[in-house]
């Protein structure tokens, strides 16, 4: 299975004010998404489950340390239910399609760098309790974008280029059309955020 990086573009002041907003016409519609239908569906043997860990956080109530994770699935649901869908919202798979981007950031542009710590380096500080496992979430914000932006810009891929790469023949084209199609799509979701005045948010599970 693994474990996967996915991203979203917020508004950050809005998903941070809705924190104690005792919005429940907010809650009502977080609720019924899909992404919270899907965390709601995995609570299994929990102290609490992610509606009630929704409900402390959109109402100001108490949290319970004790089911941390929990707090950062509801948090998942408010972010993916407020913010955008990103134009390149593949799953990146963590250790293995992390390492490839950054083998050929290295090898083909020159760029050494790890890109999960650069997601990953500033989390969100919004009092929920501290996780000690899964998920991640990492925010970067208009400066880290624009200066993240401001290194890949040498690069330049095309979508024929991708596809001659997953039709070719040599052994590691497969491995490069991989990290190529990730690496563009990283691009696209940054301009994405730029263009609308957005923070990238990434969660990782």
């Amino acid at each position: 299975m693994g474990y996967y990086i996915f991203s979203y573009g917020i508004d950050f002041k809005e998903v941070q004010n809705s924190f104690n907003s005792k919005d429940q016409s907010l809650f009502d519609k977080i609720l019924e998404s899909e992404v919270f239908d899907t965390y709601a569906s995995q609570d299994f043997d929990e102290c609490i489950t992610t509606k009630e860990a929704l409900q402390n956080i959109i109402f100001g109530e108490p949290y319970k340390d004790n089911n941390a994770h929990v707090y950062g699935y509801a948090f998942i649901s408010i972010c993916a239910y407020l913010g955008k869908s990103v134009p390149a919202g593949q799953e990146i798979k963590l250790g293995y399609e992390t390492d490839l981007i950054n083998k050929y950031l290295s090898t083909d542009f020159g760029i050494e760098t790890e890109i999960e710590n650069i997601l990953f380096e500033d989390t969100p500080a919004l009092g929920l309790p501290k996780i000690e496992d899964w998920p991640l979430s990492g925010i970067m914000r208009r400066e880290e974008l624009t200066a993240l932006q401001t290194r890949l810009s040498p690069i330049e891929i095309t979508d024929e280029q991708i596809e001659d790469l997953w039709d070719g023949e040599e052994e590691e084209d497969e491995d490069k059309a991989c990290a190529y199609e990730h690496i563009k799509g990283i691009k696209e979701n940054i301009a994405f955020c730029l263009e609308n005045n957005l923070s990238l948010i990434s969660f990782c599970h």
